[in-house]
């Protein structure tokens, strides 16, 4: 660390820098914060803690204060060494003082000596100093502004408590340092110096240099013989120090008298007295203090807050005279320094006062100091895109300043480049389809196709066309925008039903939307919902799928949700707060930051920011605001803004500051409550703007520009001049082509002003009017004004309804428009809305008077609520159907609800039951049962069929065309499934039944399902290829038909097939374009299908255990995330299979639990596949016991195993069918798949039927197949079992090599459990020397000479 006296510094400084530029101006704010920091706990320490060395009130002619302070620099090199002989004396002695060396104990001897060296120095002391700056940067680089800290040194100070006085008298001696300090060297000029010393006879002498005497404590100070100062101020002209005088914007005040010339030494004894603390006047003196004026501050640049600190300083030497601004104690002073260093664009800066003077107060910035509450918000975004999953909740009464909180966060995120994507629900427009969500990515999309050479467009739009083809079509039906970046045009496009469920397909582009979006930019994504306390159904199911899938976007971004809603508005049975808990569950965390109003400090705060002022000179004007509105921020905002336009708040030119008159605002009567103050403020204003805003609140929070001048025209009313004058009073914005409200509670108090008995009236009018408008045009795709034309009809309600029974009947149609609008966009909760705003605009007679009409608004209606589970609704709906329909083919559409009803809702049987109902009734019949062989027969008869067709003439069959057909055939394809899990002898029934169908009436994509599942039936039967050839079939009708309903259905039958056909490797690849397909269709349970069996088969094919796990991690979320339970039991049962083999089962369901939950579902696959998993472990655990206890279920291995332990010969027989299984497989499907598995079975029989050279060589060639085919587990089983058979041989040492092998095969497959357990079995059977030096390295390639051939004895023992 470096010492430099501060003179120095100024000057060395100012060539590094140029003088008062920011970097100059930043570091003489740390040297003048550390100077007033260290005064000011020397002064508090003398007070509270006991002495402490105090500098002299008053700088005097030889004991300059500026001499006194060095600057401490962080070296960049060697530290300077500084010759003291080179140095000026009180240099010299400040040196001394700084590095710690003791001063002399005579101080009055040192200060004389000092008095006495700088009278006779002059100007070669000058010569000495640039002398001595030249030879120490000579030795030394020194970088002047790297300043670390300052330091006040001196000799001779006092260590009494000091006195209010004293406290002012040192803030003007520092304030004249600051004059010095920030000027750049220039000495503050005589008028503001005091300058007070006695003469040998007693008298006082003034002088123009820096000084003072002190010999009577009884005086009060340089202001006490003010009758004195005036008689003199009349005579040269001054004023009283109390007057407030502007002049070139500066504060003058003076205390002015006749000055001498000649300027004399001031005694020692009166330096001595004056460092103890004494007053500065003897009686009768009259005390001088020069104009106080920085104007040459402001001259030279220094920024005009700064400037009236160093004058508040400097004034304080006028005491009680002093003005209101001026300082009252060191801390006041430091604080003010802090904030000019920490916040300078608020309390540094100058002020614009040209723009302030025309525009008035702006109260864009001001964030109402909730610093503590931004910094929760902040680590709860790092730790999202660190990799933890959270969201941030913002609650809190209206008005306490969320939206803006939310919006510094988001200045935060785009300022560490990541996206902040934002959007606002409303009250009035909750029926909007997607309203928030979609305006915060279409406002996105439209932002990014505005830079037509951004790469970022570019890349954008390519990767959505990659990842979502023509599914575009419908996300761009929502974000509107998406076009515009996409450069293609979807409006003459047309919409498939071909969708299971086309809400979730919407869910799965916008997670595909979302994550193409994060692959692109390098920053997370923020999605920050305001006002989701009136959020609708849609939206809020679109966050929480958005939240969920975003754990498994593929560049592991996390999306960070931010919403903001009033706590008081909304219960804990809100939809947003549910969809919260529902994806904690998933481990989601939240942060709830809660909004209070202010306290009065913080009041005290805000205002300070706004008005650019220091707290301590805005306490009078903020301790009224605080009375006055509570402490609610957004009343607060508003106060301060009406105050600054009745000019009882104002900038004031002169002095270039805000100023107020406190007596008027103190004085002025305000409502309690925010809102009345709104109305209060909207009376204020002319008839037409009242009238404008009332109009304007009608239609929510914001408002498209194109229907108030649509209206404006439509209907003869002046709503663009008197918004206007709105916007320039502060209470309506226009951004883009919307009319925005500066805050939600001026609209709800607009609106408020219109009388109940009218609103309804008004709504129904202005929707009328939109309607009416031949600017509506729906083939143009202008969805928005529609929908608001609608919604404003809905407002107004039945009642509203002027007119004939026409009027209400093309309301109803209307609303059927806008719902089937509202599907195609996939919004069904809003559709639905709008059907039963229809239904309810019907006349009693509806269904005599308005028959389709009523049937299409029912039908639709049913439709959506058993979409959005609405089920008590459709139950209902569904009767009137029923009671109203008048042929078989609406009753039939129905009944096909109620059953995809029950389906849903896992009511199997009862799906079952109406499924056979309505079969019945199209004249299709299903046996209750058969025998095996009429069954057997009947697939062979159909095989026969089909296999005299050849597959192009399948391919070119004629489509089906009857009605009943077509509704047979989606009924047998919904009961594939069904049958299959609660009466599988139905299942071959159903299935070719579905054949014999499209047989005889021509093919539909129904014709796909049944043909999949009866390759299945075939492929059971032993012929893989016939059964892979339907398959394929399947999958070329589902893209002849370009049927996606069934295709993820297809998809994940055809590839069960050609598991047996081609590698397990390249099928198990298919199930990750099938499960893509399928939920782009919103099959959301085939999609959790395909992403169960993906996973499942990872373990056997000899994936890493790690690798599996993390899969199967992903397919869990997957399926909780879409509250797929029956694939997330398969699961939990493979991944408890897995972990097991890991040896790390924590946080797992144990055995028990596992079964009892298996037993309870009543589901008998995944009571099969539970135990087939505990054959899997048993066999690759060598666990007997559990072998026996699963024998229904053995396969080969186990029953050659039990077989050689009991020898049984059932176990022989089971063995030998399965090897024989697995031999046709191998045979007839894939040599890739079944060849090392079939000649490890043959090796395990010859072993069992004591052929012991055909078994050593059938197990040399599975474990070669193995390793060639990539199964790594199943080479690692194979060395496993061919270890025991050369151990129960006597052959030790093969035994040991193949079990070595099978040791280092486990451990590559991550099977941490088994290679612990191998590990220990080789230790115990051949000693630890050998286990130490070779096994533990699991190496392939041992050398086995030096092996005990006594190891065969020693396992016997």
């Amino acid at each position: 660390m470096t010492t430099v006296p501060l003179r120095r510094w100024i000057k060395a400084s100012k060539e590094q820098a140029t003088a008062l530029s920011s970097t100059y101006l930043e570091c003489s704010l740390r040297i003048a914060i550390s100077i007033t920091r260290q005064i000011g706990d020397a002064e508090s320490g003398a007070a509270s803690h006991g002495p402490a060395l105090l500098p002299p009130p008053f700088p005097t002619a030889s004991l300059d204060w500026v001499d006194f302070i060095t600057v401490c620099l962080e070296s960049t090199g060697e530290t300077v060494e500084w010759n003291s002989e080179a140095l000026s004396p009180s240099e010299r002695n400040s040196l001394t003082a700084s590095t710690g060396s003791s001063p002399s104990d005579n101080t009055e001897e040192l200060l004389h000596k000092i008095a006495q060296d700088a009278k006779q120095e002059g100007e070669e002391s000058q010569i000495e100093e640039n002398e001595w700056i030249e030879r120490a940067e000579s030795r030394e680089n020194v970088d002047y502004l790297r300043v670390r800290s300052a330091q006040i040194v001196y000799v001779g100070g006092t260590n009494q408590v000091p006195t209010r006085r004293e406290k002012r008298n040192r803030i003007y001696s520092l304030g004249l340092v600051f004059y010095e300090l920030f000027s750049g060297g220039m000495l503050p000029p005589p008028a503001l110096l005091i300058s007070s010393t006695n003469d040998d006879d007693g008298t006082v002498d003034q002088g123009e240099g820096r000084g003072c005497a002190t010999n009577n404590e009884d005086n009060a100070g340089p202001w006490v013989d003010f009758a004195s100062a005036v008689n003199v101020s009349d005579e040269v002209g001054g004023r009283l120090p109390h007057d407030n005088v502007e002049s070139n914007g500066c504060n003058d005040w003076y205390v002015t008298a006749s000055i001498p010339n000649k300027r004399r030494q001031t005694p020692l004894s009166s330096v001595h007295s004056m460092s103890s603390g004494q007053s500065l006047s003897s009686p009768g003196t009259i005390p001088v203090l020069g104009k106080i004026s920085v104007e040459y501050l402001v001259t030279k640049g220094v920024p005009r807050p700064l400037c009236d600190l160093i004058c508040n300083m400097i004034d304080c030497v006028n005491g009680d005279f002093m003005s209101d601004d001026s300082y009252e104690d060191m801390s006041h002073v430091l604080s003010d320094l802090q904030l000019m260093l920490e916040k300078p664009s608020i309390f540094l800066h100058n002020l614009d006062v040209d723009k302030l003077s025309r525009t008035g107060l702006e109260l864009n910035d001001i964030d109402f100091v909730r610093d503590n509450e931004y910094v929760s918000l902040q680590c709860a975004y790092q730790r999202s895109i660190e990799g933890s999953s959270e969201m941030a909740i913002i609650t809190g009464l209206s008005g306490t300043g969320k939206s803006t909180l939310a919006n510094r966060l988001g200045h935060y995120v785009v300022a560490n480049g990541g996206l902040f994507l934002s959007g606002k629900f409303d009250q009035m427009q909750q029926a909007k389809p997607f309203s928030a969500v979609a305006s915060a990515f279409n406002n996105f999309c439209d932002a990014l196709a505005t830079q037509e050479e951004s790469e970022h467009a570019r890349l954008v739009a390519s990767k959505l066309r990659t990842a979502l083809g023509s599914d575009l079509y419908y996300l761009a039906q929502v974000i509107p925008n998406l076009s515009q970046l996409l450069k293609e045009n979807f409006c003459h496009q047309s919409s498939s039903h071909d969708c299971v469920n086309a809400q979730s397909r919407l869910h799965y582009l916008f997670c595909q939307f979302v994550d193409v979006i994060a692959s692109c930019f390098e920053g997370p994504v923020t999605l920050f919902m305001d006002d989701v306390q009136w959020a609708d159904s849609s939206s809020i199911s679109i966050i929480g799928q958005l939240l969920k899938m975003s754990r498994s976007f593929k560049n592991k971004k996390h999306l960070f949700f931010l919403g903001c809603c009033r706590n008081d508005e909304m219960g804990s049975d809100h939809p947003f707060w549910k969809m919260v808990e529902s994806v904690n569950v998933l481990g989601f965390k939240t942060a709830v930051v809660k909004l209070d109003v202010m306290d009065r400090d913080t009041v005290n705060q805000a205002v300070s920011m706004l008005l650019h002022l220091s707290p301590r000179l805005v306490r009078s004007l903020s301790d009224i605001v605080y009375q006055k509105t509570k402490g609610n921020p957004l009343f607060v905002s508003r106060l301060l803004r009406s105050l600054n336009r009745e000019g009882l708040l104002r900038i004031s030119l002169t002095r270039h500051r805000w100023e107020w008159d406190e007596e008027k605002i103190q004085s002025r009567k305000l409502p309690d409550d925010v809102a009345n103050f709104f109305v209060q403020s909207i009376n204020s204003l002319s008839c037409d703007v009242k009238v404008a805003l009332s109009f304007l609140s009608c239609f929510g929070a914001s408002t498209d520009c194109a229907v108030i001048q649509g209206l404006e025209n439509y209907l003869q009313m002046r709503l663009t001049e008197p918004l206007n004058v709105a916007i320039d009073e502060g209470l309506v914005s226009k951004l883009g082509q919307r009319y925005y409200f500066s805050h939600d509670r001026l609209q709800e108090a607009a609106y408020s002003m219109i009388n109940e008995q009218h609103r309804c009236q008004q709504h129904m009018n202005y929707g009328l009017a939109l309607m009416n408008l031949s600017a509506i045009d729906l083939s143009s795709g202008n969805k928005n004004l529609f929908f608001t034309a609608v919604m404003q009809i809905n407002l107004g309600g039945p009642s509203a309804v002027q007119g004939n029974a026409e009027q209400y009947y093309l309301i109803s149609s209307y609303n059927l428009m806008a719902g089937k609008k509202a599907m195609e966009m996939s919004d069904f909760a809003s559709a639905f809305a709008f059907f039963e705003q229809g239904i309810l605009f019907l006349r009693e007679n509806h269904w005599q008077e308005q028959y389709d009409l009523s049937l299409e608004l029912f039908n639709l209606a049913a439709k959506c609520a058993l979409t959005i589970k609405r089920l008590t609704r459709l139950d209902m709906i569904c009767n009137q159907l029923l009671q109203n329909a008048r042929s078989f083919e609406e009753d039939t559409l129905n009944i096909s609800l109620i059953s995809a009803s029950a389906l849903t809702f896992s009511k199997v049987y009862d799906s079952v039951r109406y499924c056979l109902i309505v079969l019945s009734q199209l004249g299709v019949n299903i046996p209750e049962s058969a025998s095996r062989d009429d069954t057997l027969n009947l697939v062979t008869q159909t095989q026969s069929l089909l296999n005299s067709i050849a597959d192009d003439t399948l391919l070119n069959y004629q489509v089906m065309a009857d009605f009943k057909k077509i509704m047979a055939m989606k009924f047998l394809a919904k009961l594939e499934l069904s049958v299959l899990q609660t009466n599988p002898a139905l299942q071959p029934f159903v299935t070719i039944k579905m054949c014999e169908l499209s047989m005889e009436y021509g093919l539909s994509p129904m014709s796909a399902v049944g043909f999949a599942y009866f390759g299945g039936m075939v492929a059971e039967l032993g012929d893989v290829r016939g059964g892979h050839r339907y398959t394929k079939l399947a999958k070329m009708l589902i893209e002849k038909f370009q049927s996606n309903e069934y295709a993820g259905e297809v998809i994940w039958l055809a590839t069960e097939i050609l598991h047996y056909i081609e590698p397990y490797q390249t099928a198990n690849e298919y199930r990750i374009g099938g499960q893509r397909t399928a939920i782009a269709a919103g099959d959301v349970h085939w999609a959790c299908m395909h992403k169960l069996l993906y996973s499942s088969s990872l373990p056997h094919l000899g994936v890493s255990l790690s690798v599996t796990k993390e899969a199967m991690d992903n397919a869990c979320c997957f399926s909780e995330e879409h509250g797929h339970l029956t694939s997330l039991n398969f699961l939990r049962i493979n991944k408890r299979t897995v972990l097991a083999f890991i040896g790390d089962d924590r946080g797992t369901l144990s055995d028990d639990e596992i079964t009892r939950t298996v037993i309870q579902n009543k589901n008998p696959i995944q009571l099969i596949s539970l135990y087939v998993q505990k054959l899997f472990l048993a066999v690759i655990f060598n666990n007997f016991d559990d072998m026996k206890q699963f024998q229904y279920f053995y396969t080969g291995l186990a029953s050659f195993r039990i077989f050689r332990e009991t020898r049984d010969p059932l176990w022989a027989e089971r063995g030998k069918h399965y090897k024989e299984k697995i031999t046709t497989w191998k045979q007839e499907g894939s040599l890739w798949n079944f060849e090392n598995k079939s000649f490890l079975l043959h090796a395990e029989e010859y072993y069992s039927n004591g052929d012991f050279d055909n078994a050593q060589v059938m197990y040399d060639k599975a474990i070669l197949s193995a390793r060639q085919h990539k199964f790594v587990h199943e080479e690692a089983l194979a060395c496993e079992l061919a270890g025991n058979f050369y151990l129960n041989r006597g052959n030790a040492l093969a035994a040991l090599k193949h079990f070595t092998f099978a040791h280092g095969k486990y451990l590559q497959w991550g099977a941490f459990a088994k290679v612990k357990m191998l590990y220990a079995f080789i230790q115990e059977t051949f000693g630890d020397a050998f286990v130490a030096a070779h096994v533990g390295a699991g190496s392939d390639d041992l050398q086995f000479d030096h092996l005990n051939t006594d190891i065969h004895k020693k396992r016997s023992k």
